[in-house]
């Protein structure tokens, strides 16, 4: 019977020493002797994204099953979420329907709005003709305002006395309620969201320059009309893009904020979006952070449930030949 051999050595005291031991240290002052000016200057990000982000994403899931106040919580468990799903007159079923609702609706209407419009202006801004690049700057450049700055300017705009009542004076016509009609308040909002369409022009241009101009002799030299390429080879073309495009859109739309500073909730809470319901749910005088939190990832969960239908049911998106 043979003995095994060890690669055990002996220090000066005499003890068994794994001579291997010290290599993962030595591997590893190499490793940061080599890269650590890269990790140096990463520091500054990896810093943030723990703190600003990691750190309240993992936070807010421990507060939603919890009844944090913002200083301290006596119970732990899903009362929260329980509270949420609840259709009784105690529970928040209903509210939180109707805010899911109105969110809902808000999206329907401005972001095939938004989408088609903004191509539309991309298709014009696509030709080269002396100055277009003035047009591009001119609606790219609200895009760059402060969402909330945004808000301020239209709230006075469609108020009472505002220029929109005014211009319809001008006119002979009647004046609106604008934002301050629950009938005409989402309407309104929509047609404040054409404001910034000038991101998704920059987009579709991206998209447009994209395409080989070969397809587009081919199909002149075979008759094709202007309409013929602009739905057999533009749109289809484009649909990376527009995929994109309403992915981005959609997220967007189911946080909508924005509208708070314009008019709060609306008239009879017709703009009670769900992102402006965990808002007041937090810091509208309850400081029901807890509850707020819980919202807030029901909200994240029907986001993502969504988003996945839509890269399930992306087959009509052309990636070209490498699909």
């Amino acid at each position: 019977m043979t003995e095994k051999v060890t690669s055990l050595s002996e220090n000066a005291q005499g003890e068994a020493v794994d001579p291997g031991r010290g290599n993962g240290f030595k591997k590893v002052r190499r490793w940061i002797k080599k890269d650590y000016g890269c990790y140096l200057f990463l520091l500054p990000v990896i810093f943030g994204f723990f703190v600003f982000t990691a750190y309240p994403v993992l936070s807010s899931l421990l507060y939603s099953f919890t009844n944090y106040n913002g200083v301290f919580f006596s119970k732990f468990g899903a009362f929260n979420f329980a509270q949420l799903f609840d259709p009784s007159e105690f529970g928040l079923f209903k509210d939180v329907a109707f805010s899911f609702g109105i969110t809902f609706l808000w999206a329907l209407i401005s972001i095939p709005l938004g989408m088609v419009l903004s191509f539309l202006v991309a298709l014009l801004v696509n030709k080269e003709v002396k100055g277009v690049g003035v047009f591009r700057l001119l609606y790219y450049m609200p895009t760059i305002i402060p969402g909330i700055a945004i808000s301020f300017i239209w709230a006075d705009v469609f108020r009472e006395a505002g220029i929109a009542n005014q211009f319809l004076a001008v006119l002979g016509l009647p004046s609106s309620q604008w934002l301050e009609g629950e009938n005409t308040a989402l309407g309104t909002l929509v047609l404040t969201g054409v404001w910034g369409i000038g991101g998704n022009v920059i987009m579709w241009l991206a998209a447009l320059r994209n395409i080989g101009p070969e397809l587009y002799e081919a199909a002149s030299l075979d008759g094709a009309g202007y309409f013929t390429k602009l739905f057999r080879i533009t749109i289809p073309m484009c649909t990376p893009m527009i995929f994109y495009n309403l992915i981005n859109a959609f997220i967007a739309a189911m946080q909508a904020f924005d509208v708070y500073a314009m008019v709060g909730r609306g008239p009879n809470d017709c703009l009670y979006f769900i992102s402006i319901r965990i808002y007041e749910t937090a810091f509208g005088g309850s400081n029901q952070y807890g509850l707020a939190c819980a919202m807030g990832w029901l909200m994240f969960v029907v986001i993502a449930i969504l988003t996945l239908i839509l890269f399930k049911t992306n087959k009509w998106v052309n990636y070209g030949e490498g699909e």
